[in-house]
């Protein structure tokens, strides 16, 4: 079994004594994994969180008649080794067939994660940075989500770019956790998922537009490490990871909808789509108006517009929205800089509008929200 200790020192402390080999004392819910945990197949991940997790719990007294099935709240950290980069992985096991995971970190270097096992789906929720393939083709990048459903045995990974900070939330989840979990009938079940219960199915992946929502539960499982006491965690995390299963799946039901409507946007056109969306995604400060986008990725402007609420579920203008005001969230956050620092790289040439903007999405202007710094 993989040797842990609980942490409770600030995060920096924390990391400084773990290396140093030194004793981590407190009562906090964060065991400190010894080995890598990133990169083992899925089986032994689950394991291996799995009996740290059982290990906290048996040192604790069962509340009611589920014990036997929950864990406790407690999460297990993976740290990035000095050599690779800065920042830890988070796992947490609230529910019977799904393990969650929260990525923090920058690398140094180029870093390949293998992801490997049997009969398992992952929902991965890109909050900031991408993930690419070998050939250094984008597989997604934030705010998207990515869907990998391996029915069989099978085996892919993904490129993290090094000094591109990634924040991560992936749902790893056995397909259990739909049949019987959420009760759900196999007729109710959209591709690619449908295919888990489907014999000799080859593995797929998918990317997915999740809506807003889907991006604001992903970051509130992102904050609860600093907001939550243990004791409320694990129901949290549950509530939360459930909203954003029930959510996808409603995606994925409607584009199959969709895919199956006579108006069916071609092959072509969603590459052009998701074109335009990268594009944006890297330039939203100061980005190209409809008709420039429209010529630099070959497509009509009106049925760019059209195909590009269809497909992401955003209009142009407001995907543009979005990556500012959660650019401009992560900035305040760090406290490293002024709301006006923040207005500028954000695309905004007066900050009393970036204010009001700010004001409008969140509901809280940018000063209250750089209180929000754990």
């Amino acid at each position: 079994m993989i040797e842990c200790a609980p942490s409770t020192l600030a995060a920096p402390d924390r990391l400084r004594r773990f290396r140093r080999g030194l004793p981590l004392n407190g009562a906090d819910d964060v065991l400190v994994a010894r080995q890598p945990i990133v990169g083992m197949l899925q089986d032994d991940a689950e394991r291996v969180v799995g009996e740290m997790l059982s290990a906290d719990l048996a040192s604790s007294s069962p509340i009611d008649g589920h014990s036997t099935e929950r864990w406790t709240a407690a999460g297990v950290r993976h740290y990035l080794h000095e050599t690779e980069g800065d920042g830890y992985w988070d796992f947490y096991k609230p529910w019977t067939g799904l393990m969650l995971s929260v990525t923090d970190a920058t690398y140094r270097h180029d870093s390949w994660v293998r992801v490997e096992g049997t009969g398992f789906f992952k929902l991965r929720i890109l909050l900031s940075g991408a993930l690419r393939a070998r050939s250094g083709e984008v597989l997604a990048r934030a705010p998207e989500a990515l869907l990998y459903v391996s029915p069989g045995t099978s085996g892919e990974g993904y490129y993290i770019a090094s000094g591109e900070p990634i924040q991560m939330v992936v749902l790893h989840c056995r397909p259990n956790l739909l049949s019987r979990v959420l009760g759900l009938d196999l007729r109710d079940i959209p591709p690619p998922l449908s295919a888990l219960f489907t014999p000799n199915r080859a593995a797929a992946r998918q990317r997915v537009a999740p809506s807003p929502e889907v991006i604001h539960v992903a970051r509130r499982i992102l904050e609860s490490r600093h907001e939550l006491s243990p004791a409320l965690r694990d129901r949290h995390l549950e509530t939360l990871s459930t909203e954003i299963l029930l959510q996808v799946l409603g995606i994925l039901q409607n584009w199959e909808l969709i895919q199956q409507a006579p108006s069916a946007i071609s092959a072509r056109d969603l590459g052009l789509v998701y074109e335009a969306r990268d594009y944006l995604a890297q330039h939203y400060a100061n980005p190209p108006n409809i008709p420039e986008l429209a010529r630099m990725v070959g497509l009509n402007q009106t049925k760019l517009k059209a195909s590009f609420r269809e497909t992401l579920g955003f209009t142009i203008y407001d995907y543009i929205l979005e990556r500012r005001m959660e650019h401009a969230a992560e900035m305040l956050l760090t406290g490293e800089y002024a709301v006006a620092q923040v207005a500028y790289a954000v695309g905004y040439e007066y900050p009393a509008n970036f204010t009001a903007a700010f004001k409008r999405y969140f509901g809280q202007l940018p000063r209250t929200w750089k209180r929000r710094r754990p």
